[in-house]
């Protein structure tokens, strides 16, 4: 078959093109409908796959370009979406499927020899195909044309694009035809036009059903099912290390999932065992787009892993590069493109890797630490991070009275911010300090982080960095700093409700303080002690303690510890019924922490006083101290505390009859409790709200709030709290008639009272499950009498 090319002008500026071709040479077969098979399994792509078939319906663009990670599953996607729009007729035979190879060692399918490739697809012979690239592409759009003119649309999927050049040529005139790209690079270019698709690694459901579906039959995950969300959470929830995964366990019948995930575990070989099984496993997979990069990106890639969390900000990213930050963003970016890096959320400078992308340049930068500057890299940044924290934390005053903001220095707003934002990379820093025996770090940042942990209850997070001060305390040996990491470890775990665990550290602190003749430190142990022995209902121990350490504070002239130590004693004298005595205390310590400008512990003194108040009768003076209390720790940023004094306004409320009030502070803390992820506070709050409805006479609504309240309460560790959720509905279930169901909750309410030793409230919850068997027996009773 020959070609003839005519060009005519039109006008002055339009020029025509058709392309006619010789009798009696017909066109070859065409490779239409060459996919390969669609993927058996395909989970969690709902999103995306209805969003390519809206690409690829008519009239949505011509160009569409999946792209993600190496092994996310993109060409899987892909070639799953043409088949249905295939099936759906939407393109007849005319889908064609290309393989690229852009991330090939030796190079890809460069773009003529793709146009090349299409032109035998569409009916054209070897021997047809003559002249320049030009004209292999004016042949191959000539009959895209002639298929729009005649009603029908083509589908190319162009499987692993290395670059826009590859692809270029293969867009299609108008809008009839579709090209569906992969690749690992978010493909850009000047003149290239192209809806972006991101693929990102599965959640965490499908990614535990695409492991389960390697092993069709197989007992071991419905017999394993968290060891086998363990093991998709190991393997990044990225589809190819799941396929290795999946064929590990398939290999090896007797291997338990518990067993792989245990392997995996270790991160210094997970990498290995997901190349263990096939050839082209994950370490391979990266190794062809890591190649790939720019020495300078290559340098960067390798050292944003010194950043111990899981993010990254741009002003870390430089430190670590000794780069400015406006000349490293364009690099950060290039690593965006190529799918190795993330900026989560766009715009926002701060950039997070793949786990498993993460290891792989950890790895690398390992191997290149010297040349890379690593070590001093590590130092840059965990000085960097000390300095920063100790600015923040200073701001707040949670280390003492808060700084006036100053040169170099942040408002509280900024330092929260901060906080926020960094406080997972500050955990994540004294873990890696204390693994790599930087004990000093370990010390200084962590005795610095602590008190906001704790004073912002993220107390998780304040256990873990509290082990590890307590650990390089012990490594250092000195005694001093021994006493202190066990009290600051039991203050926190004190608060998370973990009153055993606690008792114990405190009780060796107390040894270390009094054999050191540390008196400042054996008071903060027995204010602590007896905040337990409160917390247990045991007050009077409870007050012993707190009398002493008042005393000895009193002594040694310390106001602060003072001001501390009235708080304790005047909850003490409050549950004893001294509710005057309580009053006085409370408003002592509040004077107190005013003159001191410890606005934390005035805060909170206000918060316990409003609550005396409301029990004394002095209901409007109550309400305005709550109030009080509110404005400071908004002035504090501390978004959970203001929860909680919302939800005690709200409980005063409600018992003075405002219920619609009520209600308004309920849920305005429950949103604050629900944005910071605090099951406990949503807990409580939702407990409340079943009281509210259940006082309103909706018990079918109070019953739903309140059986989302047990539940949250359940692993709090809140035995009190989740006890009075308990007989919150056990009430609900009475007034309900299910009497039978009432008298378990009651029960269970009651050993829960037992277990937190408030034996008032546990006789009460007795007697309430009595009258609810009482009551459930009675129509049985009428029976018999019949």
């Amino acid at each position: 078959m020959t070609a003839e090319q005519h060009a005519r002008a039109s006008g002055n500026a339009r020029i025509e093109q058709r392309i006619t071709y010789a009798a009696g040479a017909g066109p070859a077969p065409r490779g239409g409908l060459g996919l390969p098979e669609a993927p058996p399994v395909l989970v969690g792509r709902d999103g995306p796959a209805e969003e390519l078939m809206a690409l690829l319906a008519d009239g949505g663009p011509k160009v569409a370009v999946v792209s993600g990670l190496a092994g996310v599953g993109k060409s899987a996607l892909a070639v799953a979406t043409a088949h249905r729009a295939a099936e759906l007729g939407w393109f007849g035979d005319r889908v064609f499927f290309l393989r690229l190879r852009g991330y090939a060692p030796g190079g890809g399918v460069s773009g003529p020899e793709l146009v090349r490739e299409m032109l035998r697809l569409l009916g054209f012979r070897d021997a047809d195909v003559q002249g320049s690239t030009d004209t292999w592409v004016a042949l191959y759009r000539a009959r895209l044309a002639e298929y729009a003119r005649a009603g029908q649309r083509v589908l190319i999927v162009a499987d692993d694009a290395g670059e826009v050049a590859q692809v270029r040529d293969l867009v299609p005139a108008g809008s009839v035809h579709r090209l569906l790209i992969t690749s690992r690079h978010r493909l850009v270019a000047p003149g290239f036009t192209a809806r972006q698709v991101l693929l990102d690694e599965l959640a965490a459901g499908p990614a535990a059903l695409l492991l389960s579906a390697a092993l069709p039959g197989d007992p071991r995950p419905l017999r394993e099912p968290e060891a086998l969300a363990a093991v998709a959470e190991r393997c990044g929830r990225l589809p190819l290390a799941l396929t290795v995964a999946g064929a590990v366990l398939a290999g090896d019948p007797g291997l338990s999932v518990a067993e792989l995930a245990a392997q995996l575990a270790d991160a210094r070989t997970r990498l290995a065992k997901l190349d263990s099984e096939l050839d082209d496993g994950v370490r391979a997979a990266f190794d062809l787009s890591y190649e790939r990069l720019p020495p300078d990106q290559a340098r960067v890639f390798r050292l944003l892993t010194v950043n111990p969390g899981p993010d990254c900000a741009t002003v870390y990213a430089a430190l670590l590069t000794g780069e400015e930050s406006a000349d490293l963003r364009p690099k950060l970016a290039a690593l965006v493109r190529a799918s190795l890096l993330a900026e989560e959320p766009v715009g926002s400078g701060r950039w997070r890797m793949h786990d498993l992308v993460r290891l792989y340049a950890r790895e690398r930068g390992e191997k290149r630490a010297a040349e890379d500057g690593r070590e001093a890299a590590v130092d840059a940044l965990l000085g960097s991070l000390c300095l920063d924290t100790g600015k923040a934390t200073r701001a707040l005053g949670v280390n003492g009275a808060p700084v006036a903001p100053g040169p170099g220095l942040p408002s509280v707003a900024q330092a929260m911010r901060w906080l926020d934002a960094e406080r997972a990379t500050l955990v994540a820093a004294v873990c890696s300090a204390a693994d790599a025996g930087r004990l000093d770090t370990v010390i200084g940042l962590g005795k610095l982080l602590v008190p906001y942990l704790q004073y912002y209850e993220h107390l998780s997070d304040g256990i873990v960095v509290a082990r590890r001060v307590l650990a390089a305390a012990q490594r250092t040996g000195g005694g001093e700093g021994i006493g202190d990491a066990l009290y600051d470890l039991a203050l926190v775990l004190f608060r998370a409700y973990r009153p055993e665990e606690a008792r114990e550290l405190l009780a060796r602190a107390l040894d270390v303080f009094r054999s050191g003749g540390r008196r400042q430190g054996e008071c903060k142990v027995l204010h602590l002690l007896g905040s337990l022995f409160r917390q247990a209902h045991r007050l009077a121990e409870a007050e012993a303690y707190l009398g002493e350490a008042l005393a000895i504070f009193g002594e040694l002239g310390i106001k602060h510890g003072q001001g501390i130590v009235l708080v304790g004693l005047a909850q003490v004298f409050e549950k004893t019924g001294r509710l005057d005595a309580a009053i006085d205390a409370y408003q002592r310590a509040v004077a107190v922490m005013y003159e001191l400008k410890d606005h934390h512990r005035a805060a909170e003194g206000l918060d316990f006083l409003a609550d005396a108040l409301w029990r004394a009768g002095q209901r409007e003076e109550s309400l305005a101290v709550a109030e009080r209390a509110l404005a400071l720790f908004r002035d504090l940023d501390n978004r959970k505390k203001q929860a909680w004094v919302l939800s005690g306004l709200a409980g005063c409320l409600l018992e003075a009859g405002r219920e619609q009030e009520a209600k308004e502070r309920f849920e305005e803390a429950l949103a604050l409790f629900a944005k910071g992820g605090d099951p406990h506070g949503q807990g409580v709050v939702l407990a409340n709200l079943g009281r509210l409805h259940c006082l309103a006479g909706r018990p079918a609504l109070a019953l739903e709030f309140q059986e989302r309240a047990c539940v949250l309460l359940a692993g709090t560790g809140d035995r009190a709290g989740e006890a009075a959720a308990m007989r919150g509905l056990g009430v609900t279930l009475s007034d309900l008639g299910r009497y039978t169901e009432a008298a378990e909750a009651f029960d269970r309410s009651a050993g829960l009272f037992a277990a937190a030793g408030d034996t008032e409230r546990e006789s009460d919850a007795r007697t309430a499950a009595d009258g609810a068997r009482e009551r459930a027996d009675r129509p049985r009773r009428r029976w018999r009498r019949r």
